[in-house]
């Protein structure tokens, strides 16, 4: 089983190439450049690493955010284009999930992405070495309300993005999309045409629309 694995949701980048729900080779980057401009050749970079040809690949794996509103829809629609073109399943997971496995954290971990004015996109899950539990869903709110409902857990942060929440205590963690895949359930697989990012909250456009409505 060949997996291409794509987390485009903020400004670090993830891309990464399994064999059999292990790492045969990844690319991850931490700086703001717009990801339009270097997906694609890291997909390209990661299966020359690997030695693995496009068609050889089984599956895609894609974060579904929540992030940034550019940032997810970029990672969406190349794992479409390329689930249609090789016609192969695309399965999606919470870029909060990537967050919460990557640094081998076991235990209560809550991956926050900030998501300013005091609130967060945030979740709590369970993590064991080859399972986990959904403690509390991925959603939008407020971090001094998600932090009231945790007694104890540690707390995860890319800090190289802007972070504005009033926090004291977290753990840096840079996305790695590869660890993703031995937690299976984590996995949806998706219908590619109905396929769409997972924002967990509509965007300030849409909102000052229904305002004026």
């Amino acid at each position: 089983m060949i997996s291409l694995l794509l987390d485009t949701s903020n400004q670090a980048l993830s891309v990464a190439v399994n064999r059999n729900g292990k790492m045969a080779a990844e690319i991850n980057t931490n700086y703001r450049k717009t990801h339009s401009e270097t997906l694609v050749d890291n997909i390209q970079k990661v299966l020359e690493i690997a030695d693995i040809k496009k068609s050889s690949i089984d599956r895609i794996i894609v974060a579904k955010g929540p992030g940034s509103y550019t940032g997810v829809r970029i990672g969406i629609t190349v794992a479409k284009m390329l689930g249609k073109q090789l016609d192969i399943p695309v399965y999606s997971v919470s870029s909060l999930f990537v967050l919460a496995v990557s640094n081998h954290i076991r235990g209560n971990a809550v991956p926050l992405i900030d998501a300013r004015r005091g609130y967060v996109y945030g979740a709590m899950y369970n993590i064991q070495e080859d399972d986990y539990t959904e403690v509390i869903a991925p959603q939008y709110i407020e971090f001094s309300t998600l932090s009231a409902e945790i007694d104890e857990a540690v707390y995860l942060l890319n800090s190289e993005e802007k972070i504005t929440i009033d926090i004291d205590e977290y753990t840096h963690v840079t996305p790695r999309i590869s660890e993703t895949e031995r937690y299976e359930k984590a996995l949806k697989l998706e219908d590619a045409d109905q396929l769409t990012p997972d924002y967990l909250r509509i965007s300030e456009a849409e909102r000052n629309w229904q305002d004026n409505q």
